[in-house]
Formats: structure tokens, C-alpha cells, sequence
């Protein structure tokens, strides 16, 4: 039934769908109990400078933003995103084709923003991108999803894959991937995140030590106009160095900078400092706990 509705809401005319999104977020943010407690520790935990009516407002509008994402992500997979490509603004191509001069890789890192699947399509527009992809419990979804991706981005790369990935890097390739969730301690290296320790994957500065690669950020926003933006930053200087530390915390800056232009449009909702060095896993997150 839900997949079904899901289907429905695609084919409405995209203007309709953020109206829609508005509308169902605000409801979201009184009865989602637990995915509301998870945004407002984030948003306390990263915006300590914003007094606590401000961080509640922001924690209101990131509920009705990540509705609007679930629409649009339907919308990417079921509807006509074509449609919207004369609506995209994107900023900074010059920064991909100069990071692949002499034939050089580019390891594109974005974050876990709202508009994940209907942003990542933009940004397939804007440059030949292959990107990684990690299989979704629920088979159907992780079908859509899939299918949805093929159809857009050049090559969908399995995150297992690693020789996949390295092999498209060595021969001047644009991998396009999140690094911004946390995955344990197993994976990652802690590093300052909004000022806050967190757990982060360190892929990145590996793949660009075994490939060479450049290290572009990117965004992409919805803005209040109607329109999108596609923003490709300069490639990251004096990176990868001797540290993997170190090149996390030149990463989550990178990223903190992008986030911060439209604070409300990344995903909240996700735990992303459940993985501490000391205490019990997932501690900050604990419901009724004040932070």
C-alpha cells in the first residue's frame, strides 16, 4: 500500500509534491516521537549557538524537508525528473574539469542530504558520475532504487566492490559517494563533525592514496525559488596527508561548510553520533536523555 501511494504522489506535477511534503513533515514532526528526538539531538548537539526556539523550528522545517525528500525520491524513480533539468543551477564544473586534467580520478563526496536520489540524478546531469550504492534491506525498495540509479549514472557500484571502484579512479573516472554515516568503530577514524566527535569512514583518504584521485565536495539543494542548485567545490588541497584523522576532520569540514548553507535539508534523522570511544553505543540518542 505504501509503495502504491508512493507511486501516485510520482506522477502529481513536482511543485505539487514540496506542497504536499510541507503539509505531511509538519504532521510528521508531532507524531514521529522517535524520529523527532533524533533531529533535535543532532540539531542541539551541532547548533549549540541557536537558542532552543530556533533549534526547534530547525528540527520542524528538517521534518518536512525529508518528507519532501521521500516525494521526491518517488518522484526520481517513478516520475519524470527530466522535467526539472532546465530548473538546475549547477556551480563549480570548472573545479571537476581542472581536478581531471592529466587524466586524473575524482572522488566526488557528498553527504546524506533530503533530496539523496532526485539530488544524485542532478548531479548525473551536470557530469558523468559512477556512484556507490549500498543493497536496502527491503527487496523492493533496494529494486527501485537500483533501477533508478542505472538508469541515470554512468556505472552503480556496490560499496563491496572495491576493485570496481579503484579501477574506475585509475582511468580518470568520477566516483560519486556519502561519506558523512556512521558505520562503527571498525570502519572509521573519530573526528570533529559540527564540533562533535564522530565516528567517520576513512575510505576516502584511502582511495585517494591507492588511485590518486582528486577530492571534490558537492551539494545539492533544493532552493526557495523553485529551483535546484548543483554546487562542486574546489578539489581539497594538501589531502590525502600521513593522517587518517586528520583527513577526516578536513572531510567533515568540507561537508559541515556545504550543510550549513541549508541546514534543514540534510538528514537529521539519522544517528550519526551513535558510536562514541567511551560509553555505551548510541548513548547520546537515549529517549528522555537531555543534551
Amino acid at each position: 500500500m505504501g509503495v502504491l501511494l508512493l507511486w501516485c504522489c510520482a506522477q502529481l506535477p513536482y511543485q505539487y509534491l514540496r506542497k504536499l511534503g510541507k503539509v505531511i513533515g509538519a504532521v510528521m514532526y508531532v507524531v514521529a516521537r522517535r524520529r523527532c528526538h533524533i533531529v533535535r539531538v543532532n540539531i542541539s548537539l551541532c547548533f549549540p549557538e541557536k537558542s532552543a526556539t530556533e533549534q526547534e523550528q530547525l528540527v520542524k522545517f528538517s521534518m518536512q524537508e525529508n518528507i519532501i525528500g521521500l516525494f521526491e525520491s518517488a518522484y526520481a524513480w517513478w516520475g519524470k525528473p527530466e522535467d526539472q533539468y532546465g530548473n538546475i543551477d549547477a556551480v563549480g564544473l570548472e573545479h571537476i574539469k581542472k581536478a581531471q586534467e592529466g587524466g586524473k580520478g575524482v572522488l566526488l563526496v557528498g553527504a546524506h542530504y533530503s533530496n539523496l536520489d532526485l539530488g544524485g540524478l542532478f548531479v548525473a546531469h551536470c557530469v558523468p558520475v559512477d556512484v556507490t550504492y549500498r543493497r536496502h534491506n527491503n527487496v523492493l525498495f533496494d529494486y527501485f532504487i537500483r533501477s533508478s540509479r542505472e538508469r541515470y549514472f554512468a556505472h552503480v557500484i556496490e560499496r563491496s566492490e572495491l576493485r570496481v571502484m579503484l579501477r574506475g579512479l585509475k582511468k580518470g573516472r568520477v566516483l560519486w559517494y556519502a561519506a558523512d554515516q556512521d558505520y562503527g568503530r571498525k570502519h572509521s577514524v573519530f573526528a570533529p563533525f559540527f564540533g562533535v566527535e564522530a565516528a567517520t569512514l576513512n575510505s576516502t583518504s584511502k582511495l585517494a592514496k591507492m588511485t590518486g584521485a582528486a577530492v571534490v565536495i558537492v551539494g545539492h539543494h533544493r532552493k526557495y525559488n523553485g529551483r535546484f542548485e548543483v554546487e562542486f567545490s574546489p578539489a581539497l588541497m594538501d589531502f590525502p596527508s600521513d593522517s587518517d584523522s586528520a583527513d577526516a576532520a578536513h572531510v567533515n569540514a568540507a561537508l559541515e561548510q556545504q550543510i550549513r548553507k541549508y541546514p534543514e535539508q540534510y538528514m537529521w534523522v539519522h544517528r550519526r553520533f551513535k558510536t562514541q570511544r567511551e560509553g555505551p553505543k548510541g548513548g547520546y540518542y537515549t529517549l528522555g536523555e537531555r543534551h
